[in-house]
């Protein structure tokens, strides 16, 4: 009788200790900070920004109008969902998360996608070293 109490006993110990490292340690850092290099204000709310892991397509929703390409974002890049962004030297933002891609080829092509933009609009994209 004592081992299935003990063996009970054990498993709500691991259990609860389970619970609770979920519970403080939560997802991690979400701040990433990334580079805008697609824009097409006001014809276009969808914007790109390139992070450390690739490209990021967002949907402008709320907050400053103020940014472009060339300007760094700082927040939850990489999460999914409507995320509050801040634009470097600017003031915040509110930006849906679309998608993400690894490389800046499928990111002008989503990009045109999204848009409506016919292949011949010339698109900047990031700089080049």
């Amino acid at each position: 009788m004592t081992k299935p109490l003990l063996a009970v006993g054990l498993w709500c110990v691991a259990f609860v200790v389970g619970v609770v490292g979920l519970i403080t340690t939560g997802p991690g850092n979400p701040r990433f900070t990334g580079t805008v290099v697609l824009d097409f204000k006001p014809f276009c709310q969808i914007f790109v920004v390139q992070t450390e892991r690739g490209f990021v397509l967002l949907e402008w929703e709320d907050g400053t109008l103020f940014f472009g390409e060339g300007d760094s974002l700082v927040g939850p890049l990489h999460t999914t969902g409507l995320q509050t962004l801040n634009v470097d030297g600017v003031g915040a933002m509110t930006a849906r998360f679309e998608t993400w891609v690894p490389d800046l080829a499928a990111a002008q092509q989503m990009f045109r996608e999204r848009c409506r933009l016919a292949p011949s609009t010339p698109l900047a994209g990031p700089a080049r070293n």
